[in-house]
């Protein structure tokens, strides 16, 4: 996407709310997307170069700030600079600033949510307004994995495939089950998806990649029936998880953690840190007890999130 810097009047500004998400769901790799609701609202702001000269690239506020601010605004400027990589006088001249909730670096969709919102501002300060397959052509090349970024442009649970000649990413939402609550686990360190990548093998072998092929059916029949039963043997996985554990181990741990609890699953949220445990919501609270004993180890400091799915997806605000 390019656009005139020239054109572009100084004070022109754009908000949006983008919601977290999960993604994988165990079986579901690079497939299934969840949105989440932890948002980020990030606010663009085109400054004159007087004014941008005395204002941080990034303003942080709200639980991100409890990240490093020279990540988010790492993470932001790669993303604006490919965006804008003919136009440097436009990426010098804006502004922006972020509150938000969605942890960096920790599978909960804070890569996406960045990369759309951009996209977004970058069309509107070119007085255009792009499509929802635009958006995601444009985001998976700047990502790589589509599910992220359709489940916090759509909301819901998202389903996605690149269609056979590459040229496009079809989707289906599904809705989730009311009662079905997640609750992510939120280590204290930080993680690159590129080197989690790195850790999956190249080849698989032909009954694991059967194994998740049914599982992957099965998770979305047991979601669009709301069939707790069929769900935990849906969560299973053989393409991803174990190479991961060893950069995660509080998978291994919640899982013998909760093994007498009433969850549902527990999975690795995205390529990780961040676990997501899904948990009927009148057994919530007790699953959510036993995860803040847990967290409270003194060695290895984690956060507890209670979440629910959000139904909505990613919105301008009219400011």
């Amino acid at each position: 996407m390019t656009s005139d810097s020239n054109t572009i009047a100084s004070g022109r500004r754009v908000t949006l709310v983008v919601p977290g998400s999960t993604s994988n769901l165990g079986p579901g790799l690079d497939t299934i997307g969840l949105a989440l609701n932890i948002q980020s609202k990030m606010t663009f702001h085109v400054a004159d170069e007087s004014e941008a000269a005395n204002m941080p690239f990034v303003k942080l506020s709200g639980a991100i700030r409890k990240s490093q601010p020279e990540d988010q605004g790492k993470l932001v400027y790669t993303i604006l600079s490919k965006i804008w990589e003919h136009d440097n006088d436009l990426l010098k001249r804006v502004r922006i600033t972020v509150q938000s909730d969605i942890p960096l670096g920790c599978g909960l969709g804070s890569s996406a949510s960045s990369i759309l919102g951009a996209l977004w501002a970058s069309s509107v300060f070119c007085d255009k307004i792009p499509t929802a397959q635009t958006l995601l052509a444009e985001g998976c090349a700047l990502e790589g994995h589509p599910e992220t970024l359709a489940a916090s442009l759509y909301g819901g649970m998202v389903v996605c495939a690149p269609s056979v000649n590459g040229n496009r990413i079809i989707t289906q939402q599904i809705a989730w089950p009311e009662d079905w609550h997640i609750l992510a686990v939120v280590p204290d360190y930080t993680l690159h998806t590129a080197d989690l990548r790195a850790a999956l093998p190249k080849q698989v072998k032909l009954e694991d990649a059967i194994f998740n092929a049914q599982r992957v059916g099965l998770l979305v029949a047991a979601v669009t029936r709301s069939d707790e039963s069929a769900m935990k043997e849906a969560l299973n996985d053989r393409l991803h998880e174990q190479y991961r554990e060893k950069f995660v181990p509080e998978l291994k741990q919640l899982r013998r953690e909760l093994v007498n609890d009433p969850v549902i699953g527990c999975v690795l949220s995205g390529a990780g840190s961040s676990c997501v445990i899904i948990v009927k919501s009148k057994k919530k609270e007790q699953v959510k007890e036993r995860l803040e004993h847990f967290a409270q180890s003194p060695e290895k400091p984690h956060r507890i999130l209670d979440l629910q799915v959000a139904k909505e997806g990613m919105q301008e605000l009219e400011i």
